[in-house]
């Protein structure tokens, strides 16, 4: 894991690297306009992490590296950039990117590959790197602030506080961002789990996820036999038509 003192010194680097890129008026009106552009959450995440994990390799050139094959770097790494602690363990940050107003459930990680990573003792610990932006519609402006932590930490608060959901379906954890950042603005702060209780606690996550996916599946289910059923019934004495005042819904316009 990420010593506090390491985690301080990223958090205070990453915080005025953002300061000075937003300091001049050009970069500022340029966040501005991708934050509140369309797809700005999109946009604004993807330029956000390009130029946080190359400031972060430039600022830590012995402590932080990527997942690479052949020379390129993974898209698709448990980490956006890796920090190397003393003990010379390499740690996953996930850079995220928040926008206050539009707080949803970005993905954070697989939960599989978390847990497979713990019991393969290859991780002990999962960093997203927050990076949150606040716009000023009056003044036409952009401001920040930056937190880093253990994602598997806040875990073990409890089901009202909880900031992490998982979806059985596609296997994602996300963040919920607005509880996330309400829970930071009241000073709440997780205590330090073991690796054990790390994993005891997302095992559980991962069960209840499965209860709930069978659940539905098989509601879903009885749903679709119901409605195939009496569409079947009626279809077996009339001929098949396209319901034209139906199509209105898809707001179709030549």
């Amino acid at each position: 894991m990420i010593s506090d003192k390491d985690i301080l010194s990223l958090e205070k680097a990453v915080d005025k690297y953002w300061a000075d890129v937003l300091s001049t008026e050009k970069n500022n009106r340029e966040f501005y306009n991708i934050a509140t552009g369309k797809e700005g959450g999109h946009q604004l995440s993807d330029r956000v992490d390009q130029l946080t994990t190359a400031f972060i390799s430039k600022a830590y050139p012995l402590q932080s590296g990527y997942q690479k094959k052949k020379g390129k770097i993974i898209s698709r790494s448990m980490g956006d950039i890796w920090f190397k602690n003393k003990q010379n363990e390499w740690n996953p940050i996930n850079v995220k990117t928040g926008l206050t107003g539009s707080e949803g459930q970005p993905n954070i990680v697989s939960l599989k590959r978390v847990m497979t990573s713990i019991m393969d003792h290859t991780m002990d610990s999962y960093y997203i790197l927050l990076v949150k932006f606040q716009v000023d519609p009056v003044a036409k402006k952009i401001s920040h602030s930056v937190h880093l932590t253990d994602i598997l930490n806040w875990l073990s608060l409890p089901d009202g506080d909880n900031v992490v959901a998982f979806d059985s379906g596609p296997g994602q954890t996300m963040l919920k961002a607005k509880k996330f950042f309400d829970l930071l603005s009241r000073g709440v702060k997780p205590k330090k789990l073991t690796v054990q209780n790390k994993m005891d606690l997302l095992m559980v996550m991962y069960r209840e996820g499965e209860k709930r996916l069978r659940e539905n599946r098989a509601r879903d289910l009885k749903k679709f036999e119901t409605c195939y059923k009496r569409f079947a019934t009626v279809a077996s004495n009339v001929s098949f038509t396209i319901d034209k005042e139906e199509q209105h819904k898809f707001g179709i316009e030549s």
